[in-house]
This record gives C-alpha cells, sequence and structure tokens, in this order.
C-alpha cells in the first residue's frame, strides 16, 4: 500500500502519534531558529527598517523551498494537496489582525514563533513580549462578544491564489515564485538606498 500524506488525513496514524511529531517537528524548528540567530530581537528588528535583508531572505526561501516540494510531492503523488490543512480566511479581520501583527512586531522586533525560542534560551526582551501578547489575548477574548460580527465577517473560505484567479495549484506556485523573487528584489533594493543615505533614514 502506497503511503499518501499527510498521515493523520489518510488514517495512517492516530492523533496522539500526530501531535507528537508535531511537537518533534516544532522543537526542530526552535533549535534551527536558534542556531541560526533569529531567537535575537537584535537580528530581527533591522529587517522593518532596510538594514538587513537576512530575515527576509531566509523567510522567502523557506516559503518558496516547501513550496516547491509541495508541488513535486503533490505530482509524484506522495501527497494529497486537498488534504492540507488551509484556514478559513476570514478577508477584513484578517487584514486587521495582520496590521497589528505588524505593528507589535515593528516595535518589539519579535514575532509569537521567534519570541518563544527567544524566551526558551532567556531573553528578557521576548518574555516581556509574550506578556503582551497573553494580555492583548485576554483583552481580545473579554471583548469577543463586542466584535464577534466583525471577527466572522468576510467568510471567503478555502482562499487560494489560484482559487481567486483561477488555474490550479501550478498557477499558485508560478505567482508565488514571482512574487517571492519580486519581494526579495524590492528588500534589497529599499537596503540599497539606506546603505546609500546612511543613518539619516
Amino acid at each position: 500500500m502506497e503511503t499518501t500524506y499527510p498521515l493523520f488525513t489518510t488514517g495512517a496514524i492516530d492523533s496522539n502519534l500526530n501531535l507528537f511529531y508535531g511537537l518533534f517537528i516544532g522543537m526542530a524548528f526552535g533549535f534551527i531558529i536558534e542556531r541560526a540567530g533569529y531567537g535575537r530581537s537584535i537580528n530581527i528588528a533591522p529587517i522593518m527598517y532596510f538594514r538587513n535583508t537576512k530575515v527576509s531572505d531566509m523567510m522567502i526561501s523557506a516559503i518558496l523551498t516547501i513550496s516547491t516540494w509541495i508541488i513535486i510531492a503533490s505530482y509524484m503523488g506522495w501527497i494529497d494537496y486537498n488534504q492540507i490543512f488551509i484556514p478559513t480566511t476570514y478577508l477584513w479581520p484578517y487584514l486587521a489582525g495582520g496590521a497589528l501583527f505588524g505593528l507589535g512586531m515593528v516595535m518589539s522586533g519579535w514575532c509569537p514563533g521567534t519570541a518563544l525560542v527567544g524566551f526558551s534560551s532567556g531573553k528578557l526582551d521576548a518574555v516581556a513580549f509574550l506578556l503582551g501578547v497573553i494580555a492583548g489575548m485576554y483583552v481580545y477574548f473579554i471583548n469577543f462578544d463586542a466584535i464577534i460580527e466583525f471577527a466572522n465577517s468576510t467568510n471567503v473560505g478555502r482562499y487560494t491564489i489560484h482559487s481567486v484567479l483561477g488555474g490550479d495549484i501550478y498557477t499558485s506556485y508560478l505567482i508565488t515564485i514571482v512574487l517571492g523573487l519580486g519581494l526579495i528584489t524590492f528588500m534589497r533594493y529599499m537596503k540599497s538606498i539606506r546603505d546609500k543615505k546612511g543613518d539619516d533614514i
């Protein structure tokens, strides 16, 4: 019998083993993030000011790499793309949340994932950030009834590039490649402008 991924959706593994694999992969991811130096806000914050593009290069390269492997695995029949979990998209709430997330990242130099890595290695600013995240979650949930209409608005379901533009997953892949390379080019161009102007910007 051929093995098709994701294993949990095909019944090849149960939910407990699936969680164990998730824990193991998460710990491995955290270890790699720390060893790469991204468990320190001082290495993350400069991307917001175009002082350094290492983080954006790494993130975009990771997205393009996993996208390539998903396409290869799907084509070879190793993975059932339709069984990959894609969360339901609530368009305006996601845009508002993304803006708030970005503001927090600019102010702190952390995102939740890197902050957890920083916390595990004893970074005090990561602790402060995570306390802020917990406080924000608390405020959100105690006020959820007041914003529930907005939070559940503009539900567009399983929202993908090819569901919007037409085509199939290969369409999404090609557009992802173009956008990724374009973003790398943009970030490096902005960094070159900043390097020429020095600390005046």
